[in-house]
């Protein structure tokens, strides 16, 4: 793919995405903002729903560039395709424009991980396009990991809506979001950490190699720990809540003195 044609796609990226949050903004309709979410918090409520959106549609092309050019899992360094190139440039385009509303509605402090995220995914899908136009496999491998957002942020999204923890809805979403959580975060971001890139070593310059490992090693342990605080969070604290629920008032206290 050319600069122009990459450059251009990725600035289509941006401006798409802006225009989805501007009228998530300007309009209440057909989707309805959360009343908690309707004032100064609603960039939180438009993130998640933006996120979704990307989620949704580069995964699903990932897919598809996958099962029609099955020499991706094979040729992983030099395998492109036009398509495949293109899905890279909306997912740079999206993250650009992800990270500048995040630092501006909510600050960096409260998003690093978010922020540490985006920019892993800017470095590796900039090099993909950047570098000769080789390993766009492992780009599109991290848009496929995408299919875990839809239910990640689908979580957030019960919740804004006011969903019980307790609701069947959120536990169903619950149960596909762990299994995709584990299945293609911390599998597949193994995977390509410690199989994929020791085994196309050879294939590409120390340099390249460096940065990818680096990479994926943090987006892996970024990963864990947001993955404990799901499971704190969904688990552990309602487990601990529901525990309160059979003692007395001044019992609780006393566990809730121990537990700080």
């Amino acid at each position: 793919m050319y600069d122009i044609v990459g450059t251009g796609t990725v600035l289509t990226s941006c401006v798409a995405f802006w225009l989805f949050n501007k009228f998530l903004d300007d309009n209440s309709e057909p989707v309805k903002v959360p009343e908690k979410y309707s004032g100064y918090t609603k960039c939180k409520w438009r993130n998640v729903m933006g996120s979704i959106l990307h989620a949704v549609l580069v995964s699903m092309v990932g897919y598809y560039c996958v099962f029609r050019s099955p020499e991706y899992m094979s040729e992983r360094v030099t395998t492109h395709t036009t398509l495949g190139e293109v899905n890279i440039c909306i997912t740079i385009g999206y993250l650009v424009y992800d990270a500048f509303d995040l630092i501006r509605f909510q600050g960096v402090y409260s998003t690093w991980p978010i922020l540490t995220h985006h920019c892993c995914l800017y470095l590796l899908g900039f090099g993909c396009i950047m570098y000769h136009q080789q390993l766009v496999a492992y780009a599109l491998m991290g848009s496929m990991i995408e299919t875990n957002s839809i239910f990640l942020h689908g979580r957030q999204l019960l919740l804004m809506y006011g969903f019980s923890k307790d609701s069947l809805v959120y536990s169903i979403n619950n149960a596909f979001n762990i299994f995709t959580y584990i299945t293609f975060r911390l599998i597949g971001g193994s995977i390509m950490l410690l199989v994929f890139l020791p085994a196309d070593y050879d294939k590409m310059s120390s340099f390249w190699f460096v940065v990818f490992t680096l990479a994926i090693l943090t987006l892996v342990v970024i990963n864990v720990i947001l993955f404990y605080r799901l499971i704190r969070s969904d688990f552990i604290a309602k487990d601990y809540r529901s525990s309160n629920i059979m003692l007395s008032p001044k019992q609780a206290e006393k566990t809730a003195i121990k537990e700080t």
